[in-house]
């Protein structure tokens, strides 16, 4: 009664009107069986015989009119409780439906079981139950495997119903079956596949208590419409699901991109400076002839090498927000790997002997040397931080270069704790991690595979739990394997220029003094202060301005510089950390100006100087 008082008018008058049908047809019949019975006037000889007959073809009219009605009724109050429901109201819609079907077909308890995807754990659970029975308590099953129930499964999996009505008269081979019904005192009961595209991914049962029964086939009908509609309703909370799955990666990535643009920020002010004033260290030691301690030029060096590194690091940061063209060219991936194990000595020593596997001529491949010496800086710590500290005469970390048909293949390989199976899916998302808090944050493999397929190649891991990990990287060869890397531009400061620079870290205004020594150069700490002595004082070459800094940014010094001092604004040169907002983004994209990237070359810097504003403004 309930249910037909939640149901709408228009519900409400068809089904009156199908009551109406079912009477009407029953009355007919009766007229009929008495028209049989009392010979009327006039009524031919046997006409009683085709008078019962009528009536008993009508009764059958009337029972499968009457099925077919309960059974769109069935269906349609299910389909309103199953499929308007939004995702995370299903296991109500679920019960209610169970409810439905138990009341109509009286039986005192009905469930649903989905399956996992590999068909042997019940990933979920729901359950209804007749006034005064006690559940299973099904929820709890959830992620137990159904190994056991290999009976019932396989008559399932078949697409047939599983139809018990003594379950003390199960098979032999139905033992679990058995013990579970003697356990739960289930007299009889009924299950019904629940199939998606031929495979099953659950089944609907229901159950009866008191005594053993006969399930009709009118029951098992209702059962298999109502199974379709639940299907439909699981189906379409996986596609939700699946849905919501790639949105939340979307966004993440997108809140990745704006962080690791940010960091890059970040890192490349310090970075500029310090790089730039072991540049100018370098420039000013004595030369190779003259006697120096070679040490603390070696010391220079090294250091220098290590600032690069951390600014390719920040440039792979960079390319998670914003996709740049980068010229290719053909890399020598043997001496990446060496420059790659030498900066990665220190880590790896207390952890594995390093085994060097590689082919005679190793041809080279097609990519940029910034970009393949960071794949290879994040595989090999990877493959150290799978190793334990302090014993490594019982590791190896070995790496292979080979040449084959159109590739040349680099594998890395360890001796480590390898890849649980429950993992290795994941491997390649941005921001999971196995590792401890403040160990890593998950980016390492996803930028890997964003570089190696940018590259166009192709990366895989292979891994036994205990054993260690194979990760294998095919890169194709290059076109022209003829290539001389350019040598450092290293020259004397130039003379003769007015400059203006605008930035907010102290550091990077000293390092601009020391690298355009020879040039008037006029420093200020922000966009307020550069614009109030251009108002004093605008006769400038160049304007050094950084593009991103606290109240006025660059942009905001450009367009007012533009606006009131128009030409002045041409001999403006931006200095970027990195260009994180879609306005900044976009700004850089209009304007015309020249960008300086931090962390920059000496000799960049200064012939940026030199060829930017032909002369001074009066």
């Amino acid at each position: 009664m309930a249910e037909q008082q939640r149901s709408s008018p228009a519900l409400s008058a068809e089904a009156t009107d199908s009551r109406t049908l079912l009477e009407r047809l029953q009355q007919s019949a009766d007229v009929l069986d008495q028209l049989s019975v009392t010979r009327a006037p006039g009524l031919p000889e046997g006409a009683q015989v085709t008078l019962r007959q009528e009536a008993e073809a009508l009764r059958e009219m009337r029972g499968e009119l009457g099925l077919l009605l309960k059974s769109w009724s069935l269906l349609t109050d299910t389909s309103q409780k199953l499929l308007n429901l939004p995702p995370d109201e299903l296991e109500a819609g679920v019960r209610a439906a169970l409810e439905v079907l138990g009341r109509q077909i009286d039986a005192q308890r009905g469930y649903v079981n989905l399956l996992s995807d590999d068909g042997e754990h019940l990933s979920d659970s729901y359950e209804w139950c007749a006034h005064g029975m006690q559940p299973h308590g099904l929820a709890t099953h959830r992620g137990r495997s159904v190994v056991d129930f290999r009976w019932s499964l396989d008559e399932l999996r078949a697409g047939r119903m599983v139809t018990v009505t003594d379950a003390a008269k199960l098979p032999l081979e139905a033992t679990e079956e058995r013990r579970l019904c003697a356990l739960l005192s289930i007299r009889s009961y009924i299950n019904a596949p629940l199939l998606l595209a031929g495979r099953l991914i659950g089944w609907m049962g229901f159950d009866a208590m008191d005594q053993p029964r006969e399930w009709k086939p009118e029951e098992r009908h209702l059962m298999r419409l109502t199974g379709h509609v639940l299907v439909n309703a699981v189906e379409r909370k996986r596609r939700d699901a699946q849905l919501l799955q790639e949105k939340e990666r979307e966004q993440r990535a997108q809140s990745l991109g704006i962080l690791a643009a940010g960091l890059a920020h970040e890192i490349n002010n310090p970075l500029a400076y310090t790089a730039g004033n072991l540049e100018y260290l370098r420039e000013r030691l004595p030369g190779p002839n003259e006697p120096t301690d070679e040490e603390c030029r070696q010391v220079l060096d090294e250091a220098l090498e290590g600032t690069l590194r951390i600014q390719r690091i920040v440039a792979d940061l960079k390319a998670l927000s914003a996709t740049s063209a980068e010229a290719m060219e053909p890399v020598d991936l043997k001496a990446v790997t060496e420059s790659t194990l030498r900066m990665a000595a220190n880590q790896l020593r207390h952890r594995a002997q390093v085994v060097r596997d590689y082919d005679t001529v190793v041809p080279r491949v097609r990519g940029t040397a910034t970009k393949l010496g960071q794949v290879l800086l994040n595989l090999v710590l990877n493959a150290a931080h799978a190793i334990p500290d302090g014993h490594a005469s019982q590791h190896r970390i070995t790496v292979a270069l080979r040449a084959e048909a159109d590739e040349v293949r680099l594998s890395i390989s360890d001796t480590g704790c390898g890849i649980a199976a429950d993992v290795m899916p994941r491997i390649f998302d941005p921001l999971f991690t196995t590792r401890r808090s403040g160990e890593g944050m998950g980016m390492g493999l996803a930028i890997c595979r964003d570089i190696i397929s940018a590259l166009g190649g192709r990366i895989g891991v292979s891994s036994e739990p205990g054993q260690g990990t194979t990760v294998e990287v095919f890169l194709p060869r290059a076109e022209h394997d003829a290539f001389v890397a350019p040598l450092p531009r290293v020259g004397p400061p130039s003379l003769g220029r007015r400059v203006l620079v605008v930035d907010d870290e102290p550091r990077v205004l000293d390092l601009m003094r020391r690298l355009l020594r020879g040039h008037e150069l006029v420093t200020v700490a922000n966009g307020r202060e550069a614009l109030a002595h251009l108002g004093q004082d605008r006769a400038f070459d160049v304007i050094l301005c950084d593009l991103m800094m606290p109240e006025l940014t660059g942009m905001d010094v450009y367009h007012s510089v533009r606006d009131t001092w128009p030409g002045l604004h041409d001999r403006i040169v931006f200095i970027s950390g990195g260009a994180f907002t879609p306005e900044t983004k976009r700004f850089l994209q209009e304007v015309r100006n020249p960008v300086l990237a931090k962390p920059f070359e000496a000799q960049h810097l200064r012939d940026m100087v030199m060829t930017v504003g032909s002369a001074r403004l009066d």
